[in-house]
């Protein structure tokens, strides 16, 4: 019993001291950012090449649903030891525990998700699980910008949606 007490002891001051769960959110800048158009992907050409694929019939809700979750002008990130908050534009909040059980969070009416987010070296990722898709967001702080790199995956797409948008320190 003593062992196991000293080497959990031991194992969490190893897991404070390394790049833990708390550390790398300090690493992406807490800040409000506005989308540059420069070094940012077509998010919305990618999706119109994802849904090609679909019956002509799905087409129009698929694009209406994926849009809606890219359609982002401003974020606004602050972060505080394991908490992290993040804000699309006007839309709720999402706050959430990295590294902690996912929450649910509500895009718009009928479109609800399992959100969870965890560190990821120098960067949060987020993961949004669906109904009937999964999106994983990776954010990283570059000198005054934030770098969001997404993959959508759903089994209704033949691919999954994969792009890159850049937004500029505004704060």
């Amino acid at each position: 019993m003593r062992y196991w007490r000293w080497s959990a002891a031991i194992g969490t001051a190893v897991m404070m001291s390394s790049s833990g769960a708390a550390s790398p959110a300090q690493n992406v800048v807490s800040g409000i950012y506005d989308r540059a158009p420069e070094g940012s992907d077509a998010a919305f050409q990618a999706i119109e090449s994802a849904i090609a694929g679909l019956p002509n019939a799905n087409r129009p809700l698929a694009r209406m649903r994926l849009r809606k979750s890219i359609a982002v002008s401003r974020i606004r990130i602050s972060s505080s030891g394991d908490r992290l908050s993040i804000a699309y534009d006007a839309k709720t909040p999402i706050v959430v525990r990295i590294g902690g059980e996912p929450i649910k969070w509500k895009l718009v009416e009928g479109l609800v998700f399992d959100v969870s987010a965890k560190a990821n070296g120098e960067a949060i990722s987020l993961t949004f699980r669906g109904n009937d898709s999964e999106r994983t967001t990776v954010y990283r702080s570059v000198g005054q910008q934030l770098v969001e790199e997404t993959i959508i995956i759903s089994p209704l797409l033949s691919t999954p949606i994969s792009y890159k948008l850049v937004y500029n320190r505004a704060n």
